[in-house]
């Protein structure tokens, strides 16, 4: 009997002794601080906010309640309308031809840089912010050139370009695999171009990917017609975006990869890490890779019930 209250005691003992410990672990484990993407602001609500102290509206520059198409450039692109008060965002979301392009970029305060052989012009903003980052890399030994000969600014027919070298292989491809019939395709060929861009929203729903290896969506490494963020000058192609030093060096700053999949692309956004989730951004870490892309839930669902305008 009194071994088995002696063994009772330090059995006590024991448990009194570690519940302390045990609710030390229990509180360690719920006072975790939360991930940047927890603390991350709701994306769409920012950009509302924003545009209604200049007395704008979301749907008179990027009507993603009423268009298929906005509404993927403002989930997909849409992290320019976040940056830094010095950028200057666009009046919408989808340039509809060259002239609405031209007329947004010849307001713009620009700067060339020459960069080797080759000059990227970009927003003066951003320029300079390039600028210093080259400077320091250079400091660490690393270069940052641009990624081909249209790496910055491009215009209207520079985007159809791109955009058709993908398109009409694309759908050739799906037409031979009897997933699109030729009488569709030919529809489609002869569509404007942003109602072009809606049917391929629509078809790569069905798995009919439309990107140069159609296995993923066109939209991973070109934007469609009109809505590039090179046409605002706020996006480079960098030749050494694969190199981490390279890519901290231009996050440094303030430039960041907000496409994903597309791992050359870089965004200016003017802004430190620290600011980017109070703006609306979450981290997407996908291969090695840290993609900032707007907090938006799901496939952005209509806050009302309309048919898509295009």
């Amino acid at each position: 009997m009194m071994r088995t209250l002696v063994v009772f005691a330090n059995l006590l003992v024991l448990l009194l002794i570690g519940a302390p410990n045990l609710a030390h672990n229990q509180a360690t484990r719920t006072q975790q601080p939360k991930s940047a993407a927890d603390e991350a602001k709701d994306f769409r609500a920012y950009v509302e906010k924003r545009l209604k102290k200049d007395d704008k509206k979301l749907e008179d520059i990027c009507p993603i309640d009423t268009n298929i198409v906005a509404r993927r450039v403002f989930k997909d692109y849409g992290a320019m309308f976040i940056a830094d008060s010095n950028v200057e965002f666009p009046p919408k979301c989808v340039f509809r031809d060259e002239n609405e392009v031209t007329a947004f970029q010849t307001n713009l305060d620009k700067k060339t840089v020459a960069i080797g052989a080759r000059t990227v012009e970009l927003q003066e903003t951003a320029a300079e912010a390039l600028e210093d980052a080259i400077k320091a890399a250079a400091k660490q030994g690393l270069t940052i050139t641009p990624r081909g000969a249209s790496a910055s600014r491009r215009n209207y027919a520079d985007t159809f370009r791109i955009w058709k070298s993908r398109f009409d292989p694309a759908l050739a491809h799906w037409v031979k695999n009897k997933k699109i019939s030729e009488q569709d395709a030919e529809i489609a060929r002869k569509m404007e171009t942003i109602d072009q861009v809606a049917q391929v929203i629509e078809w790569e729903k069905n798995g009919w990917w439309f990107s140069t290896g159609m296995n993923r969506s066109i939209f991973s490494s070109v934007a469609a017609p009109g809505t590039s963020q090179h046409l605002s000058m706020l996006a480079l192609d960098v030749a050494e975006f694969s190199d981490k030093r390279v890519r901290k060096v231009l996050n440094e700053h303030g430039w960041y990869q907000t496409i994903i999949d597309d791992t050359p692309h870089f965004t200016y956004l003017g802004l430190s890490e620290e600011e980017l989730p109070k703006r609306g951004l979450i981290p997407e870490s996908k291969d090695g890779y840290i993609f900032w892309i707007p907090n938006i839930s799901a496939e952005l669902p209509p806050k009302k019930d309309k048919a898509d305008k295009r």
